[in-house]
């Protein structure tokens, strides 16, 4: 119970700083457990007289630079590396006139929190940490579901974090939901001949069992292959020692019958791979804390019990990449280890109380829940979709914020105010609760209706996001046609797929005022954009090979690269390198590249300013970039028969020839994954052509913005959630009952859909 979690920056030296290392001392010396937030550090160079100082979160790695002695850092570093209850207090230094700011983000960050402190500057760290001391005490106690105590968790917490080598364990009760004939097939048949060992651990198992697997592994197995060498089974109780020396730890649980002894497992600093669904899904939590197995949900049968069944080529997957990536999968291991501090270890303070939703209630409740606190698509669209709920005042919205957490409530009332006081910590009882953001979220939440954003650029879907997707949340919202085909070839029903294409943003029209620095850059030369990651899908390599060959048409022009995510989701493999080598070729046209992030107004200023868009992308979503393009009036040209085909339509848009192909992608997918790969020189002809004809293609794509706009809104996308609000609204008031769990079959990969309209479509719902 002796827990704290602090937030702020101890790096430094001014005085919130300085009173959190005093805090944090004062807290070590009263035998309490420190927890460091890393949340609000912001990267920094060294000083001249300091040094540098690398830190993780498990999210961020950063670099900053300090003054402080190393004593000072180690403490620091330690506290840093230290794991709470996510329902511990939370201190929070801040100067004076950011820290009601700083406590509300923590709040959102740890909603489960039983009390949030702002550290005043006025008060010393002995009357802190007696606050600290009544809070707790007034906090109460509580156990999580499926928790362990603290005493039976401590020696699998101790354990080493895994090497490379060992066996491969698998705990099993000799039962079948555990799952063991799954494991032994696919070690006899792929991991066997590698040199790969296998341990049995069996605990309260039948008698003579072990005649019962070996004949199995035996069946499995090639001829050449002595399966039985390879295989140890052990009978003894679920004990550290049994997997001080494993890899890995394999559990394809068809049922969750035993849920302390997978606490225990994630517990044991060793990459587990785990079957995720509903049973599981709670005691796993964020999808990097393990290697989930995905699968089906199956009906009863003949005398089989309905269950869930994992896919065993995704078995054979996860294994193969524990032992292809060790570091990777120590990594997993450490987060798994404090997912069970932070979540699953009983006895830990009791989190606030959570006011009932009103039953009687008049008007449908909606929770968002995104990244609200980055920048990506899926806090842009969100708080886009928040913004038109809120204007049209039909139903109450509240915004759940995920991770990661890298601005602050300053960002968010510059794009948004009137969302700010929509931020709620932990919203219960929502008629719809709509979760964007990736990876899905993987649990369900408390609500009426639940529903995931997907956009999935593959044409495939992940094995390892079944059966949330294919069958477990309630209605899969979609905003693409590509998409809607990917998720109903996964077997669902498109009855549970909501088509809600985005819409463009008030600011983004043709006479928004051209971004003064393209203006400046370009002078009398017509500028070709590229916006969007800089990555390989998004066809960044194609452009700039389509850029060269219409140079080589001596037209004069310049190139302007508005570059998303370098540091947050493509981070470690963008293209970045590349278009610094680009800007460097001799003969290429002058290039301006933009990194920083603009508002809304200024992105709209960036289209303006330029003279055509060229997406040449391999898969998308949606393409956004494209649509809000053409809303200001600006020619695009971009890949044929990808999402962007469903506002292609009409003057001012060209789509580019592009032909499918196949990929190896990491892990499994229900069918083979594909692309679409435009030609760069035909990519090239049709830019040329473009900038030949730009006078009389800015005309037209001008003349067809407010089509654009009328036909892709806000105001529609707000209206097709406020239907499903509505139906889980009457969901819950009159609670229906569960229909039959049925097996996910894969449709054809071509799926019937309705037809794309001949004109630009309005968007509906469904």
């Amino acid at each position: 119970m002796n827990l704290v979690r602090i937030q702020g920056d101890p790096f430094g030296d001014d005085g919130p700083a300085r009173a959190l290392r005093a805090f944090l001392r004062v807290c070590l010396g009263g035998s309490f457990r420190c927890a460091l937030s890393l949340t609000t550090v912001r990267p920094r160079p060294a000083p001249p007289d300091g040094r540098e100082v690398a830190l993780t979160d498990g999210v961020r790695d950063l670099r900053v630079g300090t003054r402080l002695p190393a004593g000072e850092i180690d403490l620091l570093l330690r506290a840093a590396d230290q794991a709470v209850a996510a329902t511990a207090p939370v201190v929070v230094f801040a100067p004076a006139g950011a820290l009601a700011d700083a406590v509300k983000m923590a709040g959102l960050e740890w909603p489960r929190a039983c009390k949030v402190i702002g550290a005043r500057i006025d008060q010393s760290a002995p009357e802190l940490f007696e606050r600290l001391r009544g809070e707790l005490r007034w906090a109460g106690t509580e156990d999580p579901q499926s928790g362990c105590d603290e005493d039976e968790l401590r020696p699998w917490l101790a354990l080493p974090v895994a090497g490379a080598g060992g066996p491969i364990v698998h705990v099993t009760h000799g039962a079948f939901v555990d799952g063991t004939d799954l494991v032994l097939t696919v070690f006899a048949q792929r991991l066997a001949a590698a040199g790969h060992r296998l341990r049995l651990v069996l605990v309260d198992a039948p008698a003579d069992i072990e005649r019962l697997l070996m004949a199995t592994a035996r069946a499995a197995a090639p001829p050449e292959v002595d399966v039985e060498a390879a295989i140890e089974i052990i009978r003894a109780p679920l004990e550290p020692m049994v997997v001080r020396d494993a890899a890995l730890i394999v559990q394809p649980l068809r049922a969750n019958e035993s849920p302390g002894e997978l606490v225990r497992l994630l517990a044991s600093g060793r990459p587990t791979v785990v079957s995720r669904f509903q049973a599981t899904a709670a005691l796993l939590g964020r999808p990097e804390n393990c290697l989930p197995l995905g699968g089906r949900l199956l009906p009863a049968e003949n005398e089989l019990p309905a269950r869930f069944e994992p896919d065993p080529r995704a078995l054979a997957a996860a294994i193969a990449a524990v032992f292809g990536d060790p570091g990777a999968a120590a990594g997993l291991a450490r987060r798994a280890r404090r997912h069970v501090v932070e979540e699953l270890t009983n006895d830990r303070p009791a989190a606030p109380p959570v006011r009932p939703a009103d039953p009687r209630r008049a008007r449908a409740t909606v929770v968002l829940e995104a990244p609200f606190f980055e920048t990506s698509s899926s806090a842009e669209l969100s708080l886009a979709t928040a913004q038109a709920l809120v204007a049209r005042d039909v139903v109450d919205v509240h915004l759940v914020a995920s991770g990661p957490f890298r601005h602050d409530l300053a960002a968010l009332r510059a794009r948004a105010p009137e969302l700010v006081d929509k931020l709620a910590r932990d919203p219960r009882g929502a008629d719809l609760w709509l979760a964007s953001g990736w990876p899905p979220r993987p649990t369900r939440p408390a609500c009426g209706l639940f529903a995931l954003r997907i956009d999935q650029e593959y044409g495939a879907l992940p094995v390892a996001l079944t059966p949330v997707v294919s069958q477990e949340a309630d209605q899969i919202v979609v905003h693409s046609l590509h998409v809607r085909r990917t998720i109903g070839a996964a077997g669902r029903s498109l009855d549970a797929i909501t088509l809600i294409p985005h819409g463009v943003d008030a600011v983004m029209h043709e006479d928004a005022s051209p971004l003064r620095e393209v203006v400046e850059f370009k002078g009398d030369r017509p500028a070709v954009l590229f916006c969007g990651g800089l990555i390989w899908r998004k066809g960044i390599d194609v452009f700039l090979r389509a850029v060269l060959h219409a140079t080589s048409t001596g037209l004069p022009f310049a190139v302007v690269v508005k570059s998303v995510g370098q540091e947050q989701h493509y981070g470690g493999f963008h293209m970045r390198e590349l278009v610094d080598r680009f800007a460097r070729t001799a003969g290429a046209p002058p290039l301006l590249c933009i990194d920083r992030d603009l508002s809304r107004a200024e992105m709209a200023g960036l289209y303006t300013a330029c003279d055509v868009l060229l997406h040449p992308y391999r898969g998308e979503g949606f393409g956004l970039p494209v649509l809000e393009a053409r809303a200001c009036g600006l020619p695009v040209l971009a890949t044929d028969g990808g999402a962007t085909d469903d506002f292609m339509s009409g003057p001012g848009a060209s789509k580019i020839a592009a032909h499918p192909r196949f990929l190896e992608l990491p892990g499994v997918h229900l069918s083979r994954p594909w692309v679409l790969e435009p030609e760069a020189e035909a990519v090239g002809q049709a830019l040329v052509e473009c900038l030949r004809e730009r006078t009389q293609r800015r005309a037209a794509a001008r003349s067809f913005a407010a089509a654009v706009r009328l036909a892709f809104d806000w105001q529609s996308a707000a209206e097709a959630i406020e239907r499903l609000a509505n139906q889980g609204m009457a969901a819950r008031r009159v609670p229906l009952p569960r229909a039959k769990v049925a097996p996910a079959v894969a449709a054809a990969p071509n799926v019937v859909v309705p037809a794309v309209p001949a004109g630009l479509p309005t968007p509906v719902g469904r």
